[in-house]
């Protein structure tokens, strides 16, 4: 009987190891943090996390990025644009009014004229030469898959999505210019009101009525109408529309000039990339360079704040504004640039 015993027990011991050196042989086996024999049902399936630093055209990022087999990754994170500020200049004038001569001499214009004549009426001063500050202000989550073609799994190529804010930049006067930007506002007012007959001024008091108006009938004030119908408004010609018509952008109510510029929240993203090993690292760092482009709708809209899309609409623009209009409008796609520095955690 004891002999039987020992006889089924070594038989079952037997069995036992050759099932084990069948499934090590399928499943493969662990060196470390990677699967280098694995069988196809196991093989390299979720069975590290890697954690990743990006920098380059999307901005400054996060991401987590985890195996689904031997040859895909999938990469998941978010990336911000720091806020940086560009300048850009631009002149206010009134319409059909040149600044020189046919001799290319300078003449005193009729906005030399009112800005003179509003100042001594208010005190303020009307500056020609604005600031504007532009900030780019976009930021993006994404969803990427890299699958890797070669035996080395160097080379890569991917493709996912970005979802992010629809307004990528913005521009606003300069601070310094909010005097100017007031002073404008203020002429404007004054100038609406007195070519329309209306009061500039209306409001009562005590149960008296105050009121500050031009009357039409009278002589002297006909002549401070007509000068205001001869000056016009006061505001920055960016350009011109399809038929010829000039386009002024004027303060708006917060003594403001604004332009957003806007793009689809959803951006394909399609591009390939390289990445190696950190030498030295027992295989912990990676280092990897990718380009590629979000499609992002086509010509972004650069609103402004009365708006005007001035990518579509307005044609002609011209100094600093025109330069960064023709700048948004060449990029169809927005291209990506980025590297990155991941360590890998489990």
């Amino acid at each position: 009987m004891r002999i039987r015993i020992r006889l089924f027990t070594y038989c079952a011991l037997l069995m036992m190891s050759s099932v084990s050196a069948k499934a090590q042989n399928d499943l493969g086996t662990y060196h470390g943090s990677d699967v280098y024999t694995a069988g196809d049902e196991y093989q390299n399936k979720f069975n590290h996390l890697d954690v990743a630093v990006t920098t380059g055209t999307t901005g400054i990022g996060a991401e987590l990025a985890m195996p689904a087999s031997d040859m895909v990754q999938i990469r998941a994170g978010f990336a911000v644009m720091p806020s940086f500020k560009t300048n850009m200049n631009f002149r206010i004038g009134m319409k059909n009014d040149p600044e020189k001569d046919k001799n290319g001499n300078k003449i005193e214009t009729k906005f030399d004229q009112m800005s003179g004549l509003f100042k001594q009426l208010t005190g303020y001063e009307i500056d020609r030469n604005i600031k504007m500050h532009g900030r780019p202000t976009f930021y993006n989550a994404k969803l990427l898959v890299d699958v890797f073609p070669f035996q080395d799994k160097k080379w890569f190529v991917t493709a996912g999505f970005y979802y992010g804010n629809g307004q990528i930049a913005k521009a606003y006067n300069a601070y310094e210019d909010m005097s100017s930007m007031v002073a404008v506002g203020m002429y404007n007012h004054i100038h609406d009101c007195i070519v329309a007959g209306e009061p500039i001024v209306q409001t009562s008091m005590g149960g008296l009525e105050f009121l500050i108006w031009y009357n039409p009938d009278d002589e002297d004030d006909q002549k401070i109408i007509k000068k205001f119908e001869k000056y016009g408004r006061i505001g920055a010609h960016l350009g011109d529309f399809d038929d010829g018509t000039p386009y002024y952008m004027y303060p708006n109510e917060q003594a403001m000039m604004e332009v957003k510029v806007k793009a689809n929240r959803f951006k394909p993203y399609l591009g390939f990339g390289y990445g190696t090993e950190v030498p030295k690292t027992d295989k912990l760092y990676n280092f990897a360079f990718e380009c590629g482009f979000m499609a992002w709708g086509g010509t972004p809209k650069i609103i402004t704040h009365d708006g005007v899309d001035l990518a579509k609409d307005v044609k002609g623009i011209r100094g600093d504004v025109g330069s960064y209009v023709r700048f948004f409008k060449g990029f169809k796609v927005y291209p990506v640039l980025n590297l990155r520095i991941s360590r890998r955690i489990f």
